[in-house]
């Protein structure tokens, strides 16, 4: 989601012909060249809004279905992270990430905050373990760590999703924090699209705009207080707290997974979901920004109060 072929947060310059070639550099291979912006917007809304009822109708329907669905975009984000490492060089173990990943479903599931933090020490000690009992000696460090970052950077991170599911108004809360999200990256691109000039972060993400990111700001404040009016008993103004953690944590979300991408000379995570690219692609702004929702409705309400 950092470039503008990545998602519904880029924001580019149309005036700028550096920018509309750096976007045809990172389309994926397969990707439509019509959409001069990056990608195909019509392919990009219709399954952003899929991916979006789907989420919603799930975390309504079942805290159950919700949770395997979260996970299930969870380890596959793991894997296609994984992937991207191997390309340079970092043996980053599957089995025990996978098998990490799960367990901390299932300990956020019956032990909630606590479980997590049990899960998240066991999964470490697990990882670092396999890697030591490897033959090989080389980048041992090198590959502890960046296994360690992995584990705590998406599923550490996406458990907090689940723990907001958890509450008495669980669902109505996961609306709320995916509303703000959402509307940041919609307002993002559509403002950078029509008045981006200033550039964010040249060095990191090109192509995103400050004119982007206070549209984001404004349209995901917006989206969530309405939504906390509708959902949460008029309280609008815990909307108002959330859209406003959620939009700087999303941005800050995307711009890390742009520095890393950079970082090991990858583009995309994989080009698994229509007009988006990678499931990482998707996940980078919902990971920082799950946390801060999480804590802003804690404060405010208990973490499973009304």
């Amino acid at each position: 989601m950092d470039d503008a072929g990545d998602g519904l947060d880029a924001d580019l310059d149309q005036s700028d012909p550096a920018s509309a070639d750096e976007v045809d550099e990172v389309r994926p291979p397969g990707a439509s060249r019509a959409a001069r912006g990056g990608r195909n917007l019509t392919v990009a809304t219709v399954v952003g809004l899929g991916l979006l009822v789907a989420t919603v109708a799930a975390a309504w329907f079942d805290p159950r279905v919700f949770a395997v669905l979260v996970y299930g975009f969870l380890v596959a984000a793991v894997i296609e992270w994984r992937r991207a490492l191997l390309l340079q060089g970092r043996k980053v173990p599957m089995v025990p990430l996978v098998l990490a990943t799960l367990g901390m479903g299932s300990a956020t599931w019956f032990g909630r905050a606590e479980g997590l933090t049990v899960a998240v020490l066991v999964g470490l000690a697990g990882i670092v373990a396999w890697r030591a009992v490897d033959e090989r000696i080389e980048n041992t460090l090198a590959d502890s760590l960046a296994s360690v970052f992995t584990l705590l950077w998406i599923p550490f991170l996406g458990s907090f999703i689940i723990m907001m599911e958890q509450a008495d108004n669980g669902w109505q809360r996961v609306v709320v924090f995916v509303v703000a999200v959402v509307g940041n990256d919609t307002g993002g691109l559509f403002a950078g699209m029509l008045w981006g000039r200033h550039k964010m972060a040249p060095t990191i993400s090109p192509n995103k705009t400050w004119e982007g990111f206070v549209g984001g700001v404004v349209l995901g404040t917006v989206a969530a207080t309405v939504a906390a009016m509708l959902l949460l008993d008029g309280r609008w103004w815990l909307g108002t707290l959330v859209g406003l953690a959620c939009t700087a944590s999303a941005v800050l979300g995307d711009l890390a997974e742009s520095a890393i991408k950079r970082d090991i000379d990858v583009k995309d995570m994989s080009s698994a979901i229509p007009g988006h690219g990678g499931v990482m692609d998707r996940l980078d702004s919902l990971l920082l920004a799950a946390p801060a929702a999480y804590v802003v409705f804690a404060a405010a309400l208990g973490t499973l109060g009304r």
